[in-house]
């Protein structure tokens, strides 16, 4: 029996109704753990403990891979600079960029930043750490170690705003 043009239209509509709804019931990727490990120590290698608390150790990590959740692109771009972090890694002898020594590390971080911004490394780096310095220094423990600073002056505004500074 010949399939006629209103069942084929249905047939047609009915298969692209599902191929519309199955991605948006598809559950969000989840990073593999060695994925979370490596930008775990990109992020302490930019910003390491001292007076104040690693990257990690806030939880910016948790935030990068939150906002990636969010936003596909950003996913993107934080699965393929993993992806170099490790590659880089292992042209240094290592097993991946988390088995690097500070100094290895150090080096990885210096070919990124001296990257330009059309390429996959300058831009890891520089979405990661602007992103990383403004998850971090929303929290109180990532300033709370710098001399002189005592926070925001909101709510209280700068009290001494009708003196010239240093007076």
């Amino acid at each position: 029996m010949p399939i006629t043009r209103r069942q084929l239209l249905k047939r047609c509509l009915t298969a692209g109704l599902f191929t519309w709804l199955l991605p948006a019931r598809a559950s969000p990727k989840e990073p593999v753990q060695s994925q979370v490990a490596t930008l775990r120590a990109w992020l302490d290698t930019l910003i390491p403990p001292d007076e104040t608390p690693s990257a990690s150790q806030l939880g910016v990590d948790r935030d990068l891979l939150e906002k990636g959740r969010a936003d596909d692109d950003y996913q993107r771009v934080l699965d393929l600079g993993v992806a170099w972090l490790n590659r880089q890694a292992r042209e240094l002898g290592g097993k991946d960029f988390v088995s690097l020594d500070d100094s290895a590390r150090a080096t990885i971080v210096t070919r990124a930043a001296a990257a330009g911004t059309d390429t996959l490394e300058g831009i890891f780096f520089e979405v990661t750490r602007a992103d990383a310095f403004l998850f971090y220094y929303a929290r109180p423990e990532g300033w709370h170690g710098l001399p002189g600073y005592h926070g925001p002056p909101q709510p209280l505004g700068y009290m001494e705003h009708h003196q010239p500074p240093g007076s």
